[in-house]
């Protein structure tokens, strides 16, 4: 009899990426050969695993019992090749790393030249999105993600905080005044940075006590640069990662405000699947992306 175990993997990515076109790309086989092959797979099994029409894709109740199996056959197969690669005297492969813009543009745009110039024989691919994607179906090692909770599927390393700071540039204060309370916010152009998870509601703490003040303003973005150029045209009040603004702090370009009522701090995560966890690469990663914090840390 004809091993099932290719057919499985086969349709553990069709299933999961919901789609036999993105199967085939992600495997590098035709559309055609996937398509055999989940044909296969269900005369042997004697069961519809798909329901398939021209637009849709849908797991059967055979389908959704079956792909938990499948699914523990490919964890237990990377898992497998990931403990060979640890053998290996020096990480190497492609790193596919998920991370916040805001993060990619900072912290490892100067970070990451360093790691490659250490780890010649890896290659990385970075995607930049606010976006919490599956890390499986999509097939990337590493995310880097600032929250206060964690997906508990995945592998959750806590790797450092920052703090989200209200700022706005001198000359807008001069022209509409400084906050001294929260509530004066109310009356004020504040700019959204709408990838933080508080968007427009922004807390904050007198004695243990917690306000939160609705924000409005005239720009929103999910972008950080975007409001970051906004603050410093001075056309309104923000509140940034304080990571953003070390250089304009510095410069006295921004201002940071009501920072006695200001304690939000955010941790900073770096997860991965379980199935991944003892790769050479991502482990490698993860030491200098700790080293690289702390390096920073100690330098404020």
């Amino acid at each position: 009899m004809q091993s099932l175990l290719p057919h499985m993997e086969t349709f553990y990515h069709v299933a999961s990426l919901q789609s036999f076109s993105r199967a085939a790309e992600k495997l590098k086989v035709s559309k055609g050969h996937i398509s055999q092959q989940i044909n296969f797979l269900e005369r042997e099994l004697g069961v519809t695993l798909l329901q398939r029409t021209t637009r849709s894709l849908k797991l059967t109740e055979a389908g959704i019992a079956f792909l938990q199996s499948c699914t523990r056959v490919v964890n237990e197969k990377n898992l497998a090749l990931s403990l060979v690669e640890e053998l290996q005297t020096e990480p190497s492969g492609n790193l596919k790393i998920s991370a916040p813009p805001s993060m990619c543009s900072t912290i490892l745009a100067k970070m990451i030249p360093q790691f490659l110039a250490s780890y010649p024989k890896i290659t990385i691919s970075v995607d930049a999105s606010s976006t919490q994607l599956d890390l499986i179906k999509n097939d990337i090692d590493l995310a880097i993600r600032i929250t206060n909770n964690p997906q508990p599927n995945y592998i959750a390393r806590l790797i450092s905080s920052f703090k989200f700071s209200i700022c706005a540039n001198p000359e807008y204060l001069k022209k509409h005044g400084t906050p001294k309370f929260p509530q004066d916010l109310t009356q004020h152009n504040c700019l959204i940075y709408s990838a933080d998870p508080t968007s427009n509601t922004w807390p904050f703490r007198k004695k243990q006590e917690l306000e939160e003040i609705i924000v409005q303003g005239n720009l929103r973005a999910t972008n950080s640069n975007i409001v970051k150029e906004a603050v410093l045209a001075g056309k309104g009040i923000a509140r940034l990662p304080d990571y953003l603004l070390k250089e304009e702090i510095k410069n006295k370009k921004v201002k940071l405000l009501l920072e006695n009522y200001n304690e939000a701090i955010m941790p900073i995560y770096a997860m991965y699947a379980s199935s991944r966890s003892t790769a050479p690469k991502i482990k490698a990663f993860m030491e200098f992306l700790n080293k690289y914090f702390l390096s920073i840390s100690q330098k404020n």
